[in-house]
């Protein structure tokens, strides 16, 4: 080996020895200081022995703080001082150092070390009460309460209403969770995440409220056509039916049954006819107001109303057809039309029109005025004709008939069928006077071949105008 070589050998053996030395001290140091970086809880407690690392968190426990994040993007700070912690030595700073390997320093050197350690904090319990009670968030009059998800009527119908989530806390949960975020040493604490709000109970996917918006929403969905002639239609959609919903205190809805009886009363007192005045134009050129008769339309409200729910509840749309218990012979607004017979008491006179063409007309006796029993005046309508009739006044006490008159021609109109028109082959006076003392008893003596030639004419239904 050259002198040069010697000299190289020994100075590598020098520097070995020493870096050999220096990682020995270095390792050495290691073994009571924490490696460089080394960080707790996100604190740097590198270099630091034990002890030192215990009282730097001991004296940075009263400016320590804790950020409570809230909903809407609120957030409030609660401090170490405030809640009056102090620090807890569970052996774990110790434990830490134990399990540090002082030799393998270099491997940390860069690197660092992250650990996360819990109950390093001890908590007062009355401190952590007082400071929850005392957040902002907690005060009533800030605390909006959850709403649960219902069925509501929206422009298009009825539909399920999302919930509302509020900012109604848990006080117990707001106190435990932040006892737990404190004892980990966390600094941000979410009320969120941390399950503390009030729930609401009923959420918009509650399969109970989407069945109960889908029935109500089959009956909204009814769209019906009522026809009351000469272009008088009524259309029953949902822009009404939905103000006729009704909920149950089950929750349910349904159609609300007398909203459907006004309804069908409205449509009563609009369209019937049977027992309202009429102007009337005679024959003569004068306009009469005539007296109300049972002539005309009357709804029958009670089955319209049992017929109209059904079609409602089934969602029907189309024509609804409306049960009377009377109709008319026309369907226009003057019912009476351009087909009838007008009688005129002080004429004793009648005449026949079809499709506002006169037909024929006859002179006539009508009910005895001076003994009371004129004929009705009003708006009738033909209730049947037939031939060979024998009409009969009331039985008296011996069993005998008061009157008791054969016909060869009846047609009634009036009286539950006891006044009509018919010939009376016995009377020999048609004067225009005759009514006055020698009047029927309420019919309308007609002559024979009159009376066959009107009943010819009429059928069921035909109006009778007396006047």
């Amino acid at each position: 080996m050259t002198t040069k070589k010697k000299v190289l050998t020994g100075i590598a053996g020098v520097l070995l020895v020493a870096a050999t030395a220096g990682y020995g001290a270095a390792a050495y140091y290691y073994s009571s200081h924490f490696y460089s970086h080394t960080e707790i809880n996100g604190t740097d407690y590198g270099e630091m022995t034990v002890a030192q690392v215990k009282k730097k968190i001991a004296d940075q426990i009263p400016s320590y703080q804790i950020t409570i994040e809230e909903r809407n993007g609120q957030e409030e700070t609660l401090t170490g001082e405030q809640l009056k912690l102090t620090y807890q030595d569970d052996g774990e700073i110790d434990k830490l150092m134990e399990n540090q390997r002082p030799w393998a320093w270099v491997i940390h050197a860069f690197t660092g070390v992250h650990v996360q350690l819990e109950n390093m904090v001890a908590v007062n319990e009355e401190a952590l009460k007082q400071a929850v009670e005392g957040l902002t968030c907690m005060q009533p009059g800030n605390m909006q309460a959850p709403k649960d998800a219902y069925v509501g009527i929206t422009d298009d119908g009825y539909a399920v209403i999302p919930e509302e989530e509020g900012t109604t806390l848990d006080e117990g949960k707001v106190t435990a969770g932040l006892h737990q975020a404190l004892t980990n040493g966390e600094i941000t604490f979410d009320l969120d995440a941390g399950d503390c709000y009030v729930k609401p109970e009923i959420r918009q996917d509650d399969a109970e409220l989407k069945a109960k918006a889908d029935a109500i929403n089959q009956k909204l969905s009814a769209n019906l056509t009522m026809d009351f002639g000469t272009d008088r239609k009524e259309v029953l959609d949902k822009n009404t039916l939905k103000d006729w919903v009704a909920e149950a205190e089950d929750g349910s809805f349904s159609i609300d049954e007398e909203k459907v009886k006004e309804y069908v009363a409205g449509l009563a007192k609009k369209y019937d006819t049977v027992n309202s005045k009429r102007t009337f134009t005679t024959t003569a050129g004068n306009t009469v107001t005539l007296t109300p008769g049972d002539y005309g339309w009357e709804i029958d409200q009670s089955g319209t109303e049992s017929n109209l729910m059904q079609a409602i509840n089934d969602g029907t749309q189309g024509d609804f057809e409306i049960v009377y218990t009377s109709t008319a012979l026309s369907r226009n607004e003057n019912d009476i039309g351009n087909s009838y017979v007008e009688l005129s008491l002080s004429d004793q006179h009648f005449w026949v029109y079809v499709d506002g063409k006169q037909v024929m007309d006859s002179e006539v006796v009508t009910g005895c005025r001076n003994k009371g029993t004129e004929t009705p005046q009003g708006v009738y309508k033909v209730k049947g004709k037939t031939t060979d009739y024998t009409m009969r006044g009331e039985k008296n006490a011996s069993g005998n008939w008061s009157y008791q008159v054969h016909c060869n021609y009846w047609i009634p109109f009036a009286a539950e069928d006891t006044i009509g028109f018919h010939d009376l082959t016995t009377r020999s006076d048609w004067s225009s006077t005759a009514y006055l003392d020698n009047g029927s008893h309420g019919c309308v003596n007609t002559p024979l071949d009159k009376v066959k030639e009107l009943y010819d004419i009429v059928s069921y239904k035909f109006p009778v105008v007396i006047y």
